[in-house]
């Protein structure tokens, strides 16, 4: 059978030795754009949702790959000159497997990984990344200790440690194991569909129509007849005039197999119904041997099999586009395809992505409104360009909103958007009420950071960020109200640490000492906003308990989660009682002020990485290092600031005392 010859070629030249890095043109044939932007928009069901072909395309390649683009070097000169976008990877994958194994596909962000599994390299640790392909890694079964082998030998090993147990290297190797592992079953999975299967043995051949080789469609219309063939040789499955009869029932029940989590690329007949399963290849291929497939199915996997077979590129162009506009028109019917449409929509604008470039934009402005303090039009310059990527970032939030039929916060990853959002508005309208510039400059610098922050989770996640929601978190009205309340509070706690960090660092390093109403202005700013953080933190940690009682039967149950809200809530009453009773003055406040942000980022992130309680999702070896990495910057920097403030007084004071002496 030749899809079984192919199979076996790209077995032995994956098989073949490799020494790691050394630069490989890759010659591949470019696809028409107006194809690609078809099939982005190719209706499939994955992850228990009906989505665009673009959006597995991209989270596969985010998972595999750390980018939502592939660079290619397609002239030998080791530079980067071709960028695939996340569908015509997939498409070179599905089509071109040998081609795409040459891919520089799986990063690498430690050498010692690259060691562990034999990869020789040049030096040490470099400042940007390691990528190797599937030739590499897709190396198995060798009784040399190939990087393959070596990568699932040493996977294999360290998952028998929890996720808290391993280490950075271990980790690594653990989490690129399964990106492997992943990108192997998607490689492969049409791969049948590729050529004609060989049918030999007289008796065999005349079953079958007479035919010698028949395609996978054709094949399915004889289940009847393959059925009772290996029922009547059950017991002579060598005998030479039945040919590979039990050979081809046995890979077609590996076909039947390989739909495990797949995408599944066939929708059903009829009127749409809550739940209804999609059909991925193997259910199809069980179905048609069944007789129990339609007619309209079949005619889908013929035009499939027919792009993914062809051997010319209109052709193969040309049978994709026809699988499409079936699959679309199916789709269309069953009231299936107008979020598709909107989500391959909103995944090509990459507004998120786009705003982050406007926020760098925008703190170069702001940085020229404090170059040029008293040139008006440059402030209100500064302001438009901070609203700009502002606009951009809500308008993405609002489209997920719509695509999704949801409140903007259902994972950890839309938390970033938002904050980002709210965070950046409300420093927007402090600094119009304050004109002081300082609201103003912190806002881009927020927005980019936590932009960057979400694009970085999203790639640790590996995860489809618009997946359905778990039954118990289903209800539109609590993530509207206690999840919405709850981030708002963090956004606006989070501001309030940064105003209280900006007025240390100007009081430690002496800038517009003599501007007394400036260094008020962010004292009063810095309160106004923790009174904001605060009243949004107590109404979303009251309907949190509201929520948790209609669904648990209980108020309060002492979750990690719910520990960390109470945490901010007394933090945040603790110090503005201080400050009230006159316990804490400008100093003391903003102090106090600063560090709060540590208490926010524990409850907002930090809990859900503990293991424990209701809220235990998101681990990562990374996202935790990153966190402790800010928890120790940010105690770093208050610290030397009040050491410095109080230096700088007690040197004011002992002057002082000693000015009358020396006169």
């Amino acid at each position: 059978m030749k899809w079984l010859v192919a199979m076996a070629s790209l077995a032995g030249f994956l098989g073949a030795q490799d020494d790691g890095n050394v630069a490989r043109r890759i010659v591949r044939q470019p696809w028409n754009p107006a194809v690609v932007a078809a099939m982005e928009s190719l209706p499939i069901q994955d992850g228990g949702r009906v989505k665009p072909l673009a959006a597995l395309a991209a989270a596969t390649l985010h998972l595999v790959h750390g980018r939502r683009d592939m660079k290619l070097d397609t002239d030998g000169d080791g530079r980067a000159d071709v960028t695939l976008t996340p569908t015509e990877w997939l498409l070179d994958a599905w089509c071109f497997p040998e081609q795409a194994a040459d891919y520089p596909l799986f990063r690498i962000e430690n050498v010692e990984v690259l060691d562990a599994i034999g990869i020789v390299h040049e030096g040490g640790q470099r400042f940007d990344f390691e990528y190797l392909t599937y030739r590499q890694l897709g190396q198995k079964g060798r009784l040399a200790e190939v990087p393959g082998a070596a990568l699932l030998r040493l996977a294999s090993q360290y998952r028998k440690k929890s996720a808290q147990e391993r280490t950075p290297v271990e980790a690594h190797l653990v989490d690129t194991a399964e990106q492997v592992q992943t990108y192997d079953a998607l490689h492969r999975y049409l791969v049948p569909l590729s050529s004609a299967f060989q049918i030999e043995g007289d008796e065999f051949q005349k079953r079958l129509g007479g035919k010698k080789e028949m395609w996978l469609s054709e094949l399915m219309q004889y289940g009847d007849a393959l059925r009772t063939a290996l029922k009547e040789y059950e017991q002579k499955s060598t005998a030479p005039e039945i040919g590979n009869l039990f050979g081809i029932a046995s890979d077609l029940s590996d076909v039947v197999q390989s739909d495990h989590a797949m995408p599944a690329l066939f929708p059903p007949d009829g009127t749409r119904a809550e739940h209804e399963e999609w059909s991925g290849l193997g259910a199809l291929v069980s179905s048609g041997l069944g007789n129990h497939a339609s007619s309209t199915q079949i005619a889908m996997l013929e035009q499939l099999q027919a792009a993914i077979g062809a051997t010319d590129q209109t052709a193969r162009e040309r049978a994709f586009v026809k699988f499409r506009d079936m699959v679309v028109a199916r789709a269309t019917e069953r009231g299936e395809f107008a979020k598709v449409a909107q989500e391959a929509g909103y995944l090509r604008a990459n507004w998120a992505y786009q705003s982050l470039h406007y926020f760098l934009l925008a703190l170069v402005v702001v940085a020229a409104g404090w170059a040029m303090p008293r040139v008006r039009a440059v402030w209100w310059a500064g302001i438009v360009a901070t609203v700009l990527p502002l606009g951009m970032l809500v308008w993405d939030i609002v489209l997920r909103c719509i695509i999704r039929s949801r409140p903007p916060i259902v994972n950890l990853y839309d938390t970033f958007l938002f904050i980002a959002a709210v965070l950046v508005a409300t420093a927007v309208v402090l600094e119009l009420i304050s004109k002081r510039r300082v609201a103003i400059a912190l806002a881009p610098i927020a927005g980019a950071l936590l932009i960057t922050l979400a694009r970085a989770f999203e790639v640790e996640d590996g995860k489809d960020q618009m997946a359905p929601l778990q039954a118990v978190l289903d209800t539109n009205y609590y993530l509207a109200t206690h999840v919405t309340s709850i981030n708002t509070g963090y956004s606006a706690g989070m501001l309030a640490s940064l105003l209280g960090t900006v007025w240390l660092l100007m009081q430690a390093t002496g800038f517009r000492r003599g501007d007394v109403a400036l260094h008020k202005a962010i004292v009063r700013a810095t309160y106004g906003v923790t009174a904001f953080s605060l009243t949004f933190n107590v109404f979303g940690t009251i309907y949190g308990g509201v929520w948790a009682n209609d669904s648990w039967g209980r108020f309060w149950g002492w979750d990690p989660k719910e520990n960390g809200a109470l945490l901010i809530c007394l933090a945040q009453v603790a110090l503005m009682h201080a400050r009230m009773c006159g316990w804490v003055r400008d100093f003391g406040y903003c102090t106090f002020a600063a560090l709060t942000g540590i208490v926010v980022t524990f409850s907002w992130f930090h809990v859900n990485l503990l293991g424990i309680g209701l809220h235990s999702y998101g681990f990562a070896s990374s996202t935790k290092v990153a966190l402790f990495t800010y928890y120790w910057i940010e105690a770093g920097v208050v610290a030397l600031c009040v050491a410095a403030i109080l230096l700088r007084h007690f040197v004011g004071a002992g002057r002082k005392a000693a000015a009358p002496a020396s006169a």
